[in-house]
Formats: structure tokens, sequence, C-alpha cells
């Protein structure tokens, strides 16, 4: 089993620490930690030419596909930030913007991740969200999220030793659900998105020519899955709604 984590931290802190224990923890699995500051890993300059023309259209010639390859490479993914003004930090947001297209055309439903965040404080839950959010609409199948407190200055040694152990939970659960197979099932939340990206693609397959390839094949959902009879109602119904506000 390979693990990979991406570290979203702009310094080796409590963050890049937290995952360095997890190699400590788990010494029989495959593991490797990427900093995203030691890359050459250029700002988004939202341009939208990944998402329109294909992502082999972005401008920045850097290490972004050097990243999803080893992503693709991986069993599971942790996505791995410290809290900065109640969010992620800037790193990890320019990493979900740079791979904005996996938005429109998500590639990892056969791959498992986690999000990860340390905080001192508050604010965990809205980075923690917003990562999670991302995580899902990539395809990927989700384990539980972390979150680790940290204090300013010097921690006692109970409170590391919590910490070391709700690592070693979370990334157990994570784990467990590769081991197991266990895929997320299809959800409302993402059939919508599918169902007006496909429409999209579709009435404006000149302009979204990438979309358009991805989707025109594809029926209900982004893979074959058994999806029950109500949430196709639901998901339709929602997806109606939205696209009847574009024309």
């Amino acid at each position: 089993m390979k693990l990979l984590a991406i570290c979203g931290s702009p310094r080796k802190g409590n963050s890049y620490k937290a995952l360095n224990e997890i190699g400590d923890e788990f010494p029989h699995i495959e593991y490797e930690i990427l900093p995203l500051k030691d890359l050459n890993f250029k700002l988004c300059k939202g341009c939208y030419g990944c998402v329109v023309r294909g992502e082999e259209r972005c401008p920045l010639k850097d290490d972004r596909d050097m990243i999803i390859e080893k992503m693709m490479e991986a069993d599971g993914v942790i996505f791995a930030s410290p809290v900065y003004s109640l969010m992620v930090s800037a790193l990890m947001k320019n990493f979900f913007d740079r791979f904005g297209y996996l938005g429109h055309r998500p590639q990892f439903f056969d791959k498992f991740a986690m999000s990860m965040v340390t905080c001192s404080g508050y604010g965990a839950e809205d980075a923690l969200n917003y990562m999670d959010k991302m995580i899902s609409v990539f395809g990927f199948s989700q384990a539980p999220s972390l979150e680790l407190q940290f204090r300013v200055g010097k921690m006692s040694e109970e409170h590391k030793r919590l910490n070391t152990e709700k690592i070693k939970s979370a990334v157990t659960a994570l784990i467990s659900k590769i081991k197991k197979g266990d895929k997320d099932k299809p959800t409302i939340s993402l059939m919508v998105p599918f169902n007006i990206f496909k429409y999209v693609s579709q009435v404006d397959r000149e302009n979204m020519p990438a979309d358009y390839e991805y989707y025109k094949d594809k029926v209900d959902y982004y893979y074959k899955a058994k999806i029950p009879t109500y949430k196709k109602f639901i998901a339709k119904r929602v997806s109606e709604k939205i696209i009847s506000q574009f024309d």
C-alpha cells in the first residue's frame, strides 16, 4: 500500500511534523510527504484554460504533472494544511486552484483520501469543510478528516500523546477503507454538478471541448453505478432548476 501526503505548510512546522509522525507510526506503509513549498508550483493565473480547453493547455510549466502522477500512483492521499485566517494556507488554496479542472472532470473515483489540519484555536472546521468538499468533487472516497490542535509555545507531553493517538486513529481508518475497497456511493451533491456540467458541455461544446469529450458517453453519473430512482429524481429536479437560470 502506498500513501502520499501533500503538505500545504510554508514551513516545516506543526503540519509537517504531524505528517512525519505517520511515517514513524506506520513503518510498513510505503509513504511519501510532498511539501508544496519545495516544489516548482506557480500561482494559478485564473485563465480557465485547463477547464475550457483541457489541462494540457495550462500556460504554467512546472511540477503540476508530477504531482498528479504521484496522486495517481498512490492508493491514498492525505491533504494537510495549517489553518491561517480561518482557511487553508495560500499554498494549499493554490493547489486546489491549479487542479480546478478536476471539479469539472473528476479522475480519482478509484482512490481514497483524508484531509488534515493543524490549528491553534478556531477555524479548523471551515478549513476542513473546504478541503473535504474539494476532495469529494475530485472523486476521492473520503476517510474521516483529522483536526489537530497545537498551542503556542511548549505543549505538555499529554497533549502530544493525544495528538499522536488522533493521528494513529485517523490513518488507521484511511488504511482500513483502502483495504476494504470501501468506495463512497454517488451522492446528490455530486449528481447535481454532473448533470449541470454534462448539459453545459453539450449545448456549448465548441467553447467547452474538454468537458464535451469527458461527458459525451456518460449517462447518469461519472461512472456506471446503481443509483436509487429517488436520488436520480431529486438530482434531476435540482439540476433543472439551476439550468433554467442559464437561458
